[in-house]
């Protein structure tokens, strides 16, 4: 059970002007491009909540940036993007499905 939680605990946090990368504590890298990942924001507006369309409030962006990002708990992060939005919470658990291959990680 302690090496399944390893899992999803983050080492290491770090971004540039184009990606945003996790050392995991089991030693896994993850790396996600900014711009996929903005447009993967899990947050209702992004995913389509409150009457809209999914990728209707993300489908325009065409440039992403970090400007900061905040530990939420011990579960997940919260990034301040570019465009200044920042209502979307990225639980370790799906970032790491999401770097793993499953496309659908962000979808539940």
């Amino acid at each position: 059970m302690v090496q399944d939680l390893k899992k999803t605990i983050p080492q290491e946090i770090e971004y540039d002007e184009n990606d945003l990368r996790i050392l995991w504590k089991d030693g896994f890298q993850s790396k996600y491009n900014l711009l996929s990942l903005r447009k993967l924001c899990p947050c209702a507006s992004c995913r389509g909540g409150h009457g809209g369309k999914v990728g209707q409030a993300t489908g325009h962006i065409t440039k992403a940036s970090i400007i900061s990002w905040n530990k939420v708990g011990r579960y997940a992060i919260n990034i301040l993007w570019n465009d200044y939005h920042n209502t979307g919470i990225f639980s370790y658990d799906n970032l790491r499905a999401y770097s793993e291959g499953r496309m659908d990680a962000f979808d539940e």
